[in-house]
């Protein structure tokens, strides 16, 4: 069991720092001497990346780049959603001691829909495409649209993750001949794409308990107009991001 365990493991340390307990002294006494208390986990994820420092200094070059000039120079932060026709259980407000608020599954398959999406680190302007799925055509495709959407700029860098999509023989070699430029993050590091954090305001604001289990069209459309919104640039959207201060 894990508290006699811990008992055991506790006993060494104090005996080994000398904070020996009395005779009788259970674990928890000796803990809560030392301010140490029993908490939940949280999920945790360190990357594993050997070139972590080498690719988070690359990052942060481009985006000096940017700030000299960010008309000819561009960074936009990479990253694809899935949503499902079926709704997410969240939090949400309900009458004290009335049932859960209820995220309504409905009937029939949970139809999944992509979201391949670009944040501009400057403006905060997003631009998004919805498909059914992905692959590395219409990857290419979505990203020669978005390097259409910046006529004046000269270097385009695109910071994302390293799905196997992103790494496509074809794709590379199609924008050898852009002015995109692929900057890769490092391997299991969200914390560095920005983009992320715009997923998570869809979610909490459509996507969490929607009402939509049977109407998955109007599902669709209502996302879409919700990330058309900031299909311009948006300082709101950026300091939700945390890349402009208050």
């Amino acid at each position: 069991m894990l508290w006699p365990l811990s008992q055991s493991l506790v006993a060494g340390w104090a005996a080994a720092s000398g904070a020996l307990a009395g005779p009788f002294e259970p674990a928890w006494q000796l803990l809560e001497r030392f301010d140490v208390v029993y908490k939940r986990g949280r999920r945790y994820v360190h990357s594993p990346d050997p070139d972590y420092q080498l690719k988070a200094a690359r990052l942060r070059s481009v985006w000096q780049e940017v700030l000299k000039d960010p008309i000819a120079s561009v960074l936009l932060y990479q990253d694809e959603l899935t949503y499902y026709r079926c709704p997410t259980v969240f939090c949400d407000y309900a009458t004290a001691g009335s049932d859960a608020p209820r995220a309504v599954q409905g009937t029939g398959y949970n139809t999944s829909r992509r979201i391949a999406g670009c944040l501009n680190a400057y403006t905060g302007r997003l631009i998004c495409w919805q498909r059914s799925a992905f692959d590395h055509q219409t990857f290419l495709r979505y990203l020669q649209a978005v390097e259409g959407r910046y006529p004046r700029a000269k270097r385009i860098s695109i910071a994302l993750d390293n799905w196997p999509v992103h790494f496509q023989p074809d794709v590379l070699a199609a924008l050898q001949s852009s002015k995109i430029t692929l900057v890769f993050l490092p391997t299991y590091a969200p914390w560095l794409n920005p983009i992320e954090k715009v997923w998570r305001k869809l979610k909490q604001e459509i996507l969490h308990l929607h009402r939509y289990s049977s109407r998955w069209k109007d599902l669709q459309e209502r996302v879409e107009q919700w990330l058309i919104q900031y299909d311009r640039p948006a300082p709101d959207l950026l300091r939700y991001v945390g890349l402009l201060p208050d």
